[in-house]
């Protein structure tokens, strides 16, 4: 018990953190308005094009990692890109901030981007940082629970209904032949210390974690993975509104341009980017960070590239689900012309 209120408390910590670390990026100003300075197409294409973008991303978790490395290790402002990060709680707030125009660009799932093509707005997807739903299945070390048909009858947590970690884990339940809306009781666990204490309290049988969360759980020797999403999936995407990327095309492949640079960096010196994401998780124990970060990087697709088996299962989902009411074309939704190579 003495364990489990330790790893509360440090949880309720990195909560408080994340959401200070929300205020302080939400109160820095952009320069030149959130604009690309000089954005004319007619100056030198050796010239880094350089200027502001306003980002919005889901905070508390590590999916977005490539880009959280870059901002923590300042190699977005070397490259003469300022961003102005907007953190949010939930992906379809986020989306709504891009479609109404206070941000730029946006680090999502791409079901955000078959939604608005379905509305009929120009919002593509440009590059993908992680490949993958981003959330596994967390349980008590010694629940009785083997798979997740042991769940029939359960209540079990995810972060909220209707979320990226609510469609992974009824993709799971349908694959293990249950009914998601008649055999389990899915609540809203929300995330950190209030997910542990769900799962703890006996709440919820298990609930739906992210990193570095499962890291931490896992490294107290009282939890472990009953589920994880195996199937490939456009979890999180690079996606913008169309109108604005043809406005500032060459911001848009320089800031594409570093981040795979980030994302190669980081294999290639993963302490980089743990020391990076320190920074941003500065109550997360190193070595619990290591193992997380390791992780993340493994879920970051070659070249960023979006694949089409990828962009398929989360359109499938949404078919399923009835949220989209017709298919979607890769070619309508994705454009990857401005990733490196």
């Amino acid at each position: 018990m003495k364990r489990m209120k330790l790893i509360a408390f440090a949880l309720l910590l990195l909560s408080l953190t994340v959401l200070a670390a929300c205020g302080d990026s939400n109160a820095k100003p952009a320069a030149n308005g959130g604009t690309n300075a000089g954005n004319g197409s007619s100056g030198a294409q050796e010239t880094p094009a350089g200027g502001s973008i306003r980002l919005g991303l889901v905070g508390g978790g590590m999916t977005p990692m490539v880009a959280q490395v870059g901002i923590s290790d300042g190699s977005y402002e070397k490259a003469g890109i300022q961003i102005d990060e907007k953190d949010f709680t939930a992906g379809a707030d986020m989306v709504q901030a891009l479609v109404g125009g206070s941000l730029d660009v946006v680090l999502g799932s791409y079901e955000h981007v078959l939604r608005q093509q379905q509305n009929g707005l120009g919002v593509k997807a440009y590059g993908e940082i992680f490949n993958g739903v981003g959330y596994s299945l967390i349980v008590k070390k010694d629940a009785p629970y083997q798979s997740l048909k042991d769940l029939k009858g359960k209540t079990v947590a995810v972060t909220k209904v209707g979320s990226l970690s609510d469609t992974g884990l009824r993709e799971g339940l349908k694959q293990e032949g249950l009914d998601p809306e008649k055999d389990v009781h899915l609540i809203n666990g929300g995330s950190g210390a209030t997910m542990l204490a769900a799962i703890e309290s006996g709440q919820a049988a298990g609930g739906m974690v992210s990193e570095p969360t499962i890291s931490q759980m896992l490294a107290s020797g009282d939890y472990r993975v009953l589920y994880d999403p195996p199937f490939d999936f456009a979890g999180i995407v690079i996606m913008a509104k169309t109108d604005w990327v043809a406005k500032h095309q060459d911001l848009m492949k320089q800031f594409l341009q570093v981040t795979a640079d980030v994302n190669e960096r980081a294999h290639q010196d993963p302490a980089g980017a743990v020391a990076a994401m320190q920074k941003i998780f500065d109550k997360i124990p190193q070595d619990v960070l290591k193992t997380a970060v390791s992780n993340q990087l493994g879920k970051v697709p070659d070249g960023l590239q979006v694949t089409k088996d990828g962009a398929d299962y989360v359109q499938k989902t949404q078919l399923d689900q009835g949220i989209l009411k017709k298919e979607i074309a890769f070619e309508d939704a994705v454009d990857l012309s401005l990733l490196p190579h």
